[in-house]
């Protein structure tokens, strides 16, 4: 009897917590032009991709979820809206130049955690970048087994303009500056959450370069790296981390890395690729880590 009741116990404190017994699956995803996948899509446009996409976030049933180019809110929560517990954390407002006209490519963090704190904060503007757009969504989500996992979804700038040595310049230093400020943020709630456990930390999105060398003055992976942040595309053969495919008439472009995950604090793991994203849902693939305290 004293057998079958310590057993009732084990069994019982094993199910009473699925989330702590596993490492969360954190994934992340550029869904281009959500939804909708382009500017001033029409509704029907709109719906098939929800509807596509919809379900291969379903088939992956994440535990946290990164999104970028994503235009609002309602149509980010009818992604997951059968599936169970999965809620908005915070999505983004950025603003178009104008100041006025919200920019129709946020970024949202979505979960299955309880939110300790979420917002967003665009970057600002410095004398030598005075245009700098955008900034990051950031999250303090509470681990099931004590804890916070502080996480910033963030979309750097494209290549757009860098065909010349100048433009090339002013990209990799409009990147390096979001790093900076991204990277003094992490420092600000170092301080602002002394008081709590503070389990580690991840930055994810559309970096739009990657650790190739493509982008040959490009330092925003090997920034994070010097601050402590693990690529979990490091080990990853190139063919296998794909993340951006251009649409099959593009012939000047080739697939490429684009997305990342990087990590701080955590067990060091590799990205995996979703594998066979139709093209009409977006040219960037999802994939996703397996988050698992040291």
């Amino acid at each position: 009897k004293l057998f079958t009741a310590l057993l009732l116990v084990i069994v019982t404190f094993d199910f009473a917590s699925p989330l702590s017994a596993a490492p969360l699956k954190t994934m992340s995803w550029n869904i281009e032009w959500f939804p909708g996948n382009r500017p001033n899509s029409k509704k029907t446009e709109q719906e098939k991709q929800i509807n596509a996409a919809s379900e291969i976030i379903k088939k992956q049933s994440p535990d946290i979820f990164l999104a970028q180019e994503i235009s609002n809110q309602e149509s980010f929560d009818k992604l997951f809206a059968d599936i169970p517990d999965l809620k908005t954390n915070v999505i983004s407002r950025f603003m178009e130049d104008d100041g006025k006209t919200p920019s129709p490519q946020q970024c949202a963090i979505a979960s299955k955690l309880k939110a300790h704190s979420a917002w967003f904060e665009t970057f600002k503007p410095s004398e030598n970048l005075p245009s700098l757009r955008r900034g990051f969504a950031f999250a303090a989500l509470e681990h099931p087994s004590g804890g916070l996992i502080m996480i910033y979804c963030v979309h750097l700038k494209s290549n757009r303009g860098s065909d010349d040595p100048e433009g090339e310049k002013n990209v990799a230093d409009t990147r390096a500056e979001s790093v900076k400020q991204i990277l003094a943020h992490k420092t600000e709630m170092e301080k602002k959450f002394a008081e709590h456990k503070i389990l580690g930390w991840i930055v994810g999105g559309d970096l739009n370069t990657n650790h190739d060398n493509q982008f040959k003055l490009c330092t925003v992976i090997a920034d994070f790296k010097k601050a402590g942040f693990h690529n979990t595309w490091e080990n990853t053969p190139k063919e296998k981390r794909q993340t951006w495919r251009p649409a099959p008439f593009v012939e000047q472009f080739k697939p490429t890395t684009f997305d990342y995950l990087l990590t701080h604090g955590f067990k060091k793991s590799e990205a995996i690729l979703v594998p066979d994203i139709p093209i009409e849902v977006s040219d960037h693939a999802p994939f996703y880590i397996h988050l698992a305290t040291e």
